[in-house]
């Protein structure tokens, strides 16, 4: 049964949404994920009608495309190249469209497949909205009139980018709010459009936050009194369905307290102008400097004065994430066993007799099975003594396996050969469609010949190709896991026997570090080597 592929796209000018709701984006806040345009349940809707009214194509098998959100502008979208795949393989008769704007935007390219492509395939082109349809206009100056129309699609559709982008700016410079969702402390108002008002459940924990940081509080201090306080954090406040442990839904970080005292939108200001787009129609931008940002005050209730605003920014000068710190070879690789969260290391300092780990969260959320801390010089010598443990028995396991390494190789060469074939065959098959499209231009085979033949040879090269793809994974498969082993074993051999552990060691052997109460360690290695993996107990 010949088929018929009717494309849908979703286009701005179709949404008839807000100007704001169209740069920002709409989902379904029940489930989280986007939701299928109306527009595109029209363009199906009418689509189907046409078909259904036609004797020809209603007896066609139709096929669906649909790319919903996607731009015109370029033919990069998801469905349009699975639609470019079935028109290749020669397996589509006819395309149906409500305009061409929904195929494409770009004039030169829409020209070319409508005025060369589609023919020499044979596909019919149909749409709707343009009363086009490619049957009809063969031998015609139909080229200068799509042309002509696709351009203005084209202009259209930078047109709106650009009206877009400047209906924003304007709305933000009259104080509108009309981006996602506003700061903590606030919402959107229900009664007055691009208005934003305070939510006084979520106030009360801004201000209180400001309260304690005019005490004097940092913000580490600040997140665990709102912990002992059992004060619910953000997320769980704004997702109270959100499944999470009785521990977290009350644990605020020092991250977040810090980016709320830093925010001068509880002064009742907004700013806007953070990034510059690359181009028109650009979803990418570059990061505009601080000082540059288009400031608008008095926009909306401010939660607490400039005057505790600048005392709190003056009781926390020169703050910086970047301070000088020692570096433990195994930072970032040690993590506690009883709740998960990450290891610091307390280097020798004042108030630090010795060298230690502290598990990052216990301290806040008191959990019984914490590791809570350990000694750093003994679970130095804990990890050495099991990694070099680690690499004996690895070493004897890798000399064992010699046959297999051969084997790997006889499976390489081979699988190489196999690739050799398939790029021969896929030449030979290419340069017999060349031979048969020279005979179909001297009107040695009629069209329909031509197009039964071609698409044998292309089903042919598509399951070449395909084969093709499949030997090349294996192929690289192989060789990935023969250069991993060989690395292995080099490392290996180099590091026979580590007397010292170093950064250069634990980021070649270590992914992760676990760490459990009565000093119970267990490694997970970075090996590409199977073996049974080693899980020893520091004492």
């Amino acid at each position: 049964m010949d088929r018929l592929a009717m494309y849908l796209r979703l286009s701005l000018e179709d949404k008839k949404m807000d100007i704001e709701e169209v740069a920002v984006g709409q989902t379904d806040l029940s489930s989280g994920e986007k939701t299928e345009s109306s527009s595109i349940g029209s363009q199906r809707k009418q689509i189907l009608e046409y078909i259904r009214h036609d004797p020809e194509l209603a007896k066609y098998e139709i096929l669906e495309f649909c790319d919903d959100g996607f731009s015109g502008t370029d033919m990069d979208r998801p469905g349009m190249e699975k639609l470019l795949q079935e028109v290749k393989a020669s397996k589509i008769r006819c395309i149906i469209v409500k305009d061409m704007s929904r195929f494409s935007r770009d004039y030169i390219e829409m020209g070319t497949y409508l005025n060369q492509i589609f023919p020499f395939m044979g596909i019919r082109f149909i749409a709707l909205n343009d009363h086009y349809d490619s049957r009809e206009h063969q031998g015609s100056t139909i080229e200068i009139d799509t042309a002509f129309q696709t351009l203005l699609y084209d202009l259209y559709s930078k047109d709106i980018s650009v009206k877009v982008k400047s209906s924003i700016e304007n709305k933000c410079a009259n104080g509108e709010y009309v981006f996602g969702q506003p700061p903590f402390g606030y919402e959107k108002s229900r009664e007055i459009k691009n208005m934003v008002v305070v939510n006084e459940k979520e106030a009360e924990i801004v201000r209180y936050i400001f309260s304690l940081a005019m005490e004097g509080k940092s913000s580490t201090q600040i997140a665990k009194q709102l912990y002992e306080e059992q004060i619910p954090a953000i997320a769980q406040i704004r997702k109270p369905d959100r499944e999470t442990s009785d521990k977290r839904i009350y644990t605020w970080s020092s991250q977040t307290i810090r980016r709320i005292l830093n925010n001068r939108f509880y002064l009742g200001e907004m700013a806007y102008g953070k990034t510059i787009r690359k181009s028109v129609g650009s979803r990418s931008g570059t990061a505009v400097p601080r000082e540059e940002w288009k400031v608008i005050p008095g926009c909306h209730e401010a939660l607490i004065s400039e005057e505790i605003f600048e005392q709190v920014s003056a009781f926390r000068p020169g703050y910086s994430t970047k301070r000088n710190r020692e570096k433990h070879p195994l930072t970032g690789k040690l993590y506690c066993g009883g709740c998960g969260y990450s290891l610091n290391y307390k280097p020798i300092r004042e108030k630090n007799k010795y060298r230690y780990f502290e598990c990052r969260k216990h301290a806040l959320l008191q959990i019984p099975e914490c590791c809570t801390y350990m000694n750093a010089d003994l679970l130095e010598e804990t990890v050495l003594l099991m990694l070099n443990k680690e690499l004996m028995l690895r070493g004897n396991a890798m000399r064992q396996k010699d046959n297999l390494y051969s084997f790997q190789k006889a499976g390489i060469r081979a699988l190489e050969k196999r690739l050799e074939n398939y790029g021969a065959e896929k030449r030979r098959l290419r340069a017999e469609k060349d031979t048969l499209y020279e005979s179909y231009a001297l009107k040695e085979l009629s069209l329909a010949e031509y197009q039964e033949r071609a698409g044998g040879l292309e089903e042919r090269l598509s399951l070449l190709s395909a084969a093709e793809t499949e030997a090349a994974k294996r192929l690289h498969s192989l060789e990935d896991e023969y250069r991993k082993a060989e690395a292995d074993m080099k490392q290996i051999i180099r590091y026979s026997h580590i007397e010292k552990l170093t950064e250069e060691v634990a980021d070649v052997f270590i992914k992760r570090i676990y760490v459990y109460k009565g000093r119970k360690v267990e490694i997970e290695w970075d090996f590409s080597i199977d073996r049974e993996s080693n899980q020893g107990e520091g004492r």
